[in-house]
């Protein structure tokens, strides 16, 4: 398996790949061919397509994820990967992928699946269905995808997870320990939740499709326990994702933490 989340940097720093990596630790707690799956480094930085193309190249499958900031090189990527190698199965998600997604498909006829909304566990299911010998993909849900005779499938939302300790920290489970070990020299910057969702629905968002809608939080002790890996591998920067930091009394808590 194949990631991709092409992020940008700056001061001399890189993001890591925090959506990508959640599927990875989510996969090998989950999936019930964890034993069996094998992942390439994740593709994090913007490099040439063709340098990029070239570490993916052999992969199964590649997962992308997909924001307003690397649309065009992560299509550029997928297209040139699949004519190298059509059986190649490609996966989209994350806020740039359409919820209503057949125009898409049709456009870039080289994705396979698109997986819409939290990925962690709709991906693990795609993954146990793509590996089992008489899958059903139309029963996978929070997917859309055309299938060979050309007929667009799109299945019902998962609801969202309430209990977002259910989901594997990428932090906590070691899946950045390989990638930190691979590149000694980069400076990181972290990309951290602390919760999900947003009551509001403001009509120049862009933040993500979980608007106008219940806040789901991370527990203080997970929270606390990925603080002290920032500390312990000396991440000086951390972005935090959450559409309303200090929305929540807790957090003035957790921003003295980090002070």
């Amino acid at each position: 398996i194949g990631l991709m989340q092409i992020n940008g940097s700056f001061s001399g720093q890189s993001y890591m790949p925090y959506s990508v990596a959640c599927l990875q630790a989510n996969l090998l707690e989950y999936s019930k061919y964890s034993q069996s799956l094998s992942f390439r480094l994740p593709i994090f930085k913007r490099e040439p397509v063709w340098k990029i193309v070239d570490a993916l190249a052999g992969v199964d499958l590649l997962a992308v994820s997909m924001y307003v900031w690397n649309e065009q090189i992560s299509l550029e990527v997928i297209r040139r990967l699949k004519g190298l190698n059509p059986s190649t199965l490609i996966v989209l998600g994350g806020p740039q992928v359409p919820e209503q997604s057949e125009i898409f498909l049709r456009a870039n006829h080289y994705v396979d699946y698109i997986v819409h909304g939290e990925g962690e566990a709709a991906f693990t299911k795609l993954i146990d269905a793509l590996n089992a010998k008489q899958a059903e993909i139309e029963n996978i849900p929070s997917i859309s995808f055309i299938d060979s005779s050309g007929q667009f499938h799109k299945t019902n939302n998962l609801p969202r997870e309430k209990n977002l300790d259910s989901y594997v920290s990428p932090y906590l489970s070691g899946v950045f320990d390989e990638l930190i070990a691979a590149y000694p020299d980069e400076k990181w910057t972290a990309l951290w939740e602390t919760n999900r969702g947003c009551p509001f629905q403001c009509t120049f968002c862009d933040w993500g499709s979980a608007t106008a809608a219940k806040v789901n939080k991370f527990s203080m002790d997970r929270l606390r326990a990925e603080l002290d890996w920032f500390v312990k591998n000396k991440i000086a920067f951390v972005y935090c994702c959450d559409a309303n930091f200090v929305i929540l009394p807790r957090d003035l808590e957790i921003a003295k933490w980090m002070a």
